[in-house]
């Protein structure tokens, strides 16, 4: 178990709380006020009808987690000045619009999963959530123009600031990758990284692969399983173009992964989920060294590119020939083409990132 620092304490899981405390907290006054408020919202975005139970589920659980006695302990102590901030807008998240006033500030970040509801399906009490939050952080420029599109009457554009994700610093090899002798005899290699789910349509991958002319010996790793992994293990197997070698890893550890960047030479990195916010993949991807090629959903465009000298877009819809051809762009690319190290220094530093965000948390809205 991590040592925490000595100005930190855990204070436990807020998930399985019992029924009584549920209950509890949905017959209190005060969560009553609030609940008529929030429903009243709900009901002015014409979402509460056609979304009733899910709309009470997640207030069960809001209202729930709220009203934690460990959580209240700490959120509410005597004489203390209290900051919150909320990873996710979904799950824990849900706490937030039960929060009570005095506070100090309030701060939200979101993703993905808890922000695109053409992706999720309905998030509960979404208009009560950003008016309880001081602050709203999102991983990108493209899930701020969504919030504010998506809510303009909550007029969010004072409250949203842009605070990006990102990865690790790399590790070093212990032998310069360019003195490295080996990875030739299996070709150019080409990585990727992620759940075989239909959303990542990893197969395709290999359809354009099979397209780029069979003259360059390729491997292809795939780190990464899911429900699709023994169909995406047979399609590969029958797979006939010449000096092809694929490699499909399944679920593999991550530092197993971060230790292949390390002592490999790897040509590209491939990407082509139908969406994304900004992935964390191809932020470490980048950090090694690596050139991508990814589809332009989501935050991606502002991770990869041409003009970012970080790797080539393909659009969200795109074609095997379309894919081949990028691909193929990037392998044969002449050196300094792309530098994405240099943008993972510059944006997607975790160190460098996690203390501004914690510097902007600690400030005053």
């Amino acid at each position: 178990m991590a040592i925490l620092p000595s100005n930190v304490r855990f204070g436990g899981s807020l998930y399985g709380i019992p029924r009584a405390e549920k209950i509890k907290a949905l017959l209190s006054p005060r969560n009553l006020t609030r609940l008529a408020g929030i429903t009243l919202m709900e009901a002015r975005t014409g979402r509460l009808a056609t979304n009733f139970r899910s709309f009470v589920a997640g207030t069960i659980a809001g209202m729930g987690l709220a009203n934690d006695a460990r959580l209240k302990d700490a959120l509410y102590e005597r004489g203390i000045e209290t900051t919150v901030y909320s990873f996710w807008g979904m799950g824990i998240g849900m706490l937030v619009p039960w929060i009570r006033p005095r506070i100090s500030s309030v701060n939200l970040r979101l993703h993905r999963y808890d922000l695109y509801e053409e992706e999720s399906g309905y998030l509960p009490f979404r208009p009560g959530l950003f008016r309880r939050t001081d602050r709203i952080l999102a991983i990108s420029e493209s899930s701020r123009r969504y919030l504010l599109e998506k809510y303009p009457r909550e007029k969010l554009a004072e409250k949203i600031e842009i605070r990006r994700l990102g990865s690790a610093a790399p590790l070093e090899p212990e032998v310069p990758l360019s003195e490295r002798t080996g990875d030739e005899e299996a070709g150019r290699i080409i990585v990727s990284c992620s759940y075989v789910i239909p959303v990542k349509r990893v197969a395709r991958i290999l359809d354009a692969l099979e397209k780029i002319p069979g003259d360059t010996p390729l491997t292809w790793i795939h780190f990464g399983g899911g429900i699709l992994e023994e169909e995406l293990r047979n399609r590969a197997s029958a797979q006939i173009r010449p000096g092809l070698s694929i490699q499909i890893r399944g679920a593999t550890p991550h530092e197993e992964i971060i230790d292949y960047y390390r002592t490999h030479k790897i040509a590209a990195f491939v990407n082509v989920s139908a969406s994304e916010g900004v992935p964390v993949s191809i932020m470490e991807a980048i950090s090694y060294g690596i050139p991508v090629v990814a589809t332009d959903v989501g935050g991606t465009a502002e991770i990869v590119g041409g003009p970012l000298k970080t790797g080539e877009l393909v659009p969200a819809d795109f074609t095997q020939d379309e894919l081949a051809e990028k691909l193929l762009h990037v392998l044969s690319a002449a050196p300094g083409t792309y530098t994405p190290k240099e943008l993972w220094a510059n944006r997607y530093n975790a160190v460098v990132n996690a203390e501004a965000t914690a510097s902007l948390i600690a400030s005053k809205p």
